[in-house]
C-alpha cells in the first residue's frame, strides 16, 4: 500500500512524533505510546510531507482528527491511476460548488465513490472533443466523411459536452459522475480494534516478476499453527521457507521489524507469541523500550529479553534528562526543597550523571535499566551468512 501522508503528532507533556500514513494498528499504537497517549485518544498533527493529493491540503486542516486522517490515506493508498484521476475530478467538483472546505466525511465518501464515475483520457478540451469524434459519443458525426473529420472544430465540441455533462478536468484525465455518490462514512469503524496477530507478514516466494518481486504472494498472521504455515507455504508455491521472501505489515514492535533479522519461521512464529503474551500483560510498553535500548535487531534476542524482562525496570514518564533528574530529586527531598532546587541546578546534567550511573538508557517509551544496575543486555551481532528466509524491506 502507498504512503500518501507524512505528519508529526503532538500528545501529552510535549511529546512528539512523526508517523507515516495509513499505518496499520501497531504503528498508530507505537506513536501513541511515544505520546504517552492510551488507544483512542487524539493527538494534534500536522502534514510534513504529501507523498501524493496534495491538493487535500488545505481542506484536511478543518476538524480532521488521526483517525479520520488514517481511515482515508489507507483507501487512498489502495487506488490505482484510474481511480486517483477519478477521486481527484469528484473532489474538484465538490470544491467547484464554493460552500466552504470540504469535510474528510465527505473526502471519504469521494474515495469510496470512484467507481461512479467514467474517466476518458483527456486534459483539454479539444482532446475531449476528438475522443468523443473518434469513438462516436456524439451520434451527429457518425456519418461524417473522413475528409472533413480533420476540419471539425473538436475544442468546441469537447467545451460544449463537458459543460453539458458536468464534467470537470484533473490532473490525469476527464471525469464525468454518472451514479450517485456512495454514502459510506458513517457506517466505518475510525478507531482499528487489537488484532489477534503480534506480527503480519506479507510472504512470497518464486518466481518473480519483472520487477523483482514474487507473483504469488500471501498474507500470514503470526502466532499461526503448524496448519496455518504449511498452507501459505503451499500458496507461496515454494518448496521451502528457504525460497520465501517477506515483508512485515505491521508488528507489535515497528522498531524491530523495521531492521530484523530473522532466519527461522518458527523461531519469528514464537516471538509473536511472546509480543501477544506482553501485550495482554500490558507489559508491550516495556518490551518495545528494552528492545530498542539494548539496540536490538535479532529475533533470538529479542525472544531472550521477553523472557527476562523482569530484569528490567521501565519508567514511562522519565523520558528525558530533566524528568530523570527530577524523579530522582524527588527521592531525596520534599516537594519545596525541590521546587527551590530546580531553580539551582542543571537538571539536564544531572540527568545525564544519574543516567550513567545506574547505567541507565532514554527511549520514547520511557527510562530502562536493569534492577542489579548491571549494563543492559548487548544486542547479538546478526550472522555473517543467511541460511534461511529473505527479509525484504
Amino acid at each position: 500500500m502507498d504512503k500518501v501522508f507524512r505528519v508529526e503528532l503532538s500528545g501529552n507533556k510535549d511529546r512528539c512524533c512523526e508517523l507515516e500514513l495509513p499505518a496499520a494498528y501497531y504503528s498508530l499504537l507505537d506513536a501513541l505510546d511515544k505520546l504517552q497517549m492510551a488507544p483512542g485518544d487524539k493527538p494534534r498533527w500536522g502534514f510534513l510531507e504529501h507523498h501524493s493529493f496534495p491538493f487535500l491540503h488545505v481542506h484536511l486542516a478543518h476538524e480532521c482528527d488521526l483517525y479520520q486522517l488514517n481511515a482515508l490515506a489507507t483507501f487512498l493508498g489502495q487506488m490505482n491511476g484510474r481511480e486517483r484521476t477519478a477521486f481527484e475530478g469528484l473532489f474538484n467538483m465538490e470544491v467547484a460548488k464554493k460552500y466552504g472546505p470540504i469535510s474528510v466525511a465527505t473526502m471519504i465518501d469521494l474515495a469510496y465513490s470512484t467507481d461512479c464515475c467514467h474517466v476518458v483520457n483527456a486534459s483539454t478540451d479539444e482532446q475531449l472533443g476528438r475522443f468523443y469524434a473518434e469513438n462516436d459519443f456524439i451520434p451527429a458525426l457518425e456519418k461524417v466523411p473522413d475528409s472533413i473529420f480533420e476540419y471539425l472544430d473538436f475544442e468546441m465540441l469537447g467545451r460544449k459536452a463537458r459543460f453539458e455533462e458536468g464534467g470537470i478536468f484533473a490532473s490525469n484525465g476527464y471525469v464525468t459522475q454518472h451514479t450517485e455518490l456512495k454514502q459510506v462514512y458513517d457506517s466505518l469503524a475510525l478507531i482499528p480494534e487489537v488484532p489477534e496477530y503480534g506480527i503480519r507478514l506479507l510472504a512470497g516466494g518464486p518466481p518473480m516478476d519483472s520487477d523483482g518481486l514474487p507473483e504469488k504472494q500471501v498474507y500470514l498472521n503470526l502466532p499461526a499453527t503448524q496448519e496455518a504455515l504449511d498452507h501459505v507455504l503451499e500458496m507461496c508455491e515454494a518448496p521451502s521457507w528457504r525460497e520465501v521472501v517477506f515483508w512485515a505489515e505491521d508488528g507489535a514492535v515497528p522498531e524491530l521489524l523495521e531492521s530484523m533479522d530473522c532466519d527461522d519461521i518458527q523461531e519469528l512464529n514464537e516471538l509473536a507469541k511472546h509480543l501477544k503474551c506482553r501485550e495482554n500483560s500490558g507489559e508491550l510498553s516495556k518490551l518495545k523500550a528494552v528492545i530498542l535500548a539494548t539496540d536490538c535487531h535479532d529475533v533470538g534476542t529479542a525472544i531472550q529479553i521477553s523472557e527476562n524482562l523482569d530484569d528490567y525496570l521501565f519508567e514511562p514518564d522519565q523520558r528525558n534528562p530533566e524528568e530523570v533528574a527530577s524523579e530522582e530529586l524527588r527521592l531525596i527531598v520534599d516537594e519545596q526543597s525541590l521546587s527551590i532546587l530546580k531553580k539551582h541546578v542543571s537538571l539536564y546534567n544531572y540527568g545525564l550523571d544519574v543516567m550513567a550511573a545506574n547505567n541507565a538508557v532514554l527511549t520514547p517509551y520511557g527510562l530502562v535499566q536493569r534492577r542489579d544496575g548491571n549494563e543492559l543486555l548487548q544486542a547479538q551481532e546478526p550472522p555473517s551468512e543467511r541460511s534461511g528466509m529473505e527479509m525484504m524491506q
